[in-house]
């Protein structure tokens, strides 16, 4: 009801007069999946062309699943299966059972479903997040493990099925692993134990999965092999610098909030209306509350604006109480994360994959989640209240991290997150219009765009 009122008395999505029946048609805008939880019977989406919801049954074997990812048509729904006994990879609670993850593949419109590999073949790491979260966070969330879920083509008999995931460190890289239909387990893509490299968003382009990576200065090409005949090229591609400020810049807007501003920085992909490859990068500031009591910082805004994002410094730990990485509390969160705009870049065609600035989206529209595949549509006969050259954005994530140290030890733990947000920007003005209120709620799903394909 939100998303629906909201849509249609700020913005007027959808056209008078349009039939209500509910046929399934090649739409020119993604549907907006809704929220949902494992006691849900059926999955709604929010038509943006013509402003009413359509709702889709969860066939019996899908009952007490989630949707955890969208792709090329199809959902990526994550159920609780059988408990199992880690005995072999995780150094505490193994001798307590936990819960394992069956993944499909489900299209709403043909009702089909394919079983992906269980994530527990994801060892050691899926065996090492849950213990981690039971332990540390008091409960095990799938949508917080699974990153991203990409199919090479619309087909998932003959797709490539790549899965980004996460682990439990807080300022964690992620990791990559890939399978196609009927292989029993997944296969992880060799870390380099000598190297950090970092797993962002992925895109399969050109026949190529591309991964995001903000800690490598050139392209970097892998191959990566499923079985003796059958491979993957794998690209990494750094994430442009151009329009990042290095440096973090504090005002003070009150005496007890502070704004900090190229605080974050957030990188998608997206294939253009024209082919092209797109690297959205998301703008972020960061509202940090802090008691008056509570010691301040000891430099100067000057000095501040001089600090380099990679800098080991512990300034920022004054805004945070010992007490509030306590989950049973349910304190607000210190830090507001606050999307602020948006930079658009081009990949080059060349070996190089030189990137240029985009400044104008005229001819198409961008819909940028990180619950699943971001897509563009042509910014033609666009339903009423619909704007060109904008970008529509969700937001999924569960958590962030923190860091707190004294004299002793530095210590990295993760803190549930208040500030998901969703809206549009308007490129031309820069201006953001928030449609949706964020809220301190448990996510157990991911929202995304899901682009109908019967």
């Amino acid at each position: 009801m939100l998303f629906s009122n909201r849509c249609k008395d700020d913005i007027g999505f959808g056209q008078p007069g349009v039939p209500e029946d509910d046929r399934v048609t090649m739409d020119k805008l993604p549907w907006l999946l809704l929220p949902h939880d494992t006691q849900c019977e059926s999955l709604k989406f929010y038509d943006l062309s013509r402003n009413k919801v359509h709702e889709r049954n969860m066939p019996e074997v899908l009952l007490g699943g989630v949707s955890v990812e969208v792709s090329r048509g199809w959902l990526a729904i994550a159920k609780e299966g059988q408990y199992i006994r880690d005995t072999k990879y995780s150094s505490y609670l193994s001798f307590k059972p936990i819960p394992d993850t069956e993944i499909y593949l489900f299209n709403p419109l043909s009702g089909a479903i394919h079983q992906l590999p269980s994530l527990s073949t994801l060892a050691p790491y899926y065996y090492s997040f849950v213990t981690n979260c039971i332990f540390n966070m008091g409960g095990f969330n799938v949508a917080e493990f699974i990153g991203r879920v990409e199919l090479s083509s619309a087909d998932p008999s003959k797709s490539i099925i790549a899965l980004r995931f996460n682990e439990f460190e807080a300022n964690n890289c992620g990791n990559l692993a890939l399978c196609r239909l009927g292989d029993k387990c997944w296969s992880i893509f060799p870390r380099e134990t000598n190297r950090d490299i970092e797993f962002r968003d992925i895109l399969f382009y050109n026949g190529d999965l591309c991964v995001l990576s903000q800690k490598i200065e050139h392209v970097e090409t892998h191959i990566f092999k499923l079985t003796e005949d059958d491979e993957v090229r794998i690209k990494f591609i750094p994430v442009s610098n151009a329009d990042r400020n290095p440096f973090l810049e504090i005002e003070h807007l009150r005496h007890d909030i502070d704004i900090i501003k190229h605080f974050l920085y957030e990188p998608y992909f997206v294939e253009s209306v024209h082919g092209e490859l797109l690297i959205i990068l998301a703008h972020n500031v960061c509202y940090a509350y802090h008691d008056e009591d509570e010691e301040r910082l000891d430099e100067d805004e000057e000095d501040l604006e001089e600090e380099r994002f990679d800098e080991d410094d512990d300034d920022l730990e004054s805004f945070y109480d010992e007490e509030d990485v306590k989950e049973d509390r349910g304190d607000f969160e210190r830090f507001y994360d606050k999307v602020s705009g948006f930079s658009v870049y081009e990949v080059g065609p060349n070996a190089g994959m030189i990137l240029r600035s985009v400044q104008s989206l005229s001819d198409q529209l961008i819909f940028l989640t990180s619950g699943g595949r971001s897509v563009s549509v042509p910014a033609e006969n666009l339903p009423c209240g619909i704007q060109r050259n904008c970008i529509f954005f969700l937001e999924n994530d569960n958590y962030f991290s923190e860091v707190s140290s004294d004299d002793q030890k530095r210590e990295e733990v993760l803190l549930r997150r208040v500030s998901r947000e969703s809206g549009i920007c308007y490129l031309e003005s820069g201006r953001i219009e928030r449609l949706f209120p964020s809220f301190n709620r448990l996510l157990k799903c991911k929202v995304g765009w899901f682009t109908p394909s019967p």
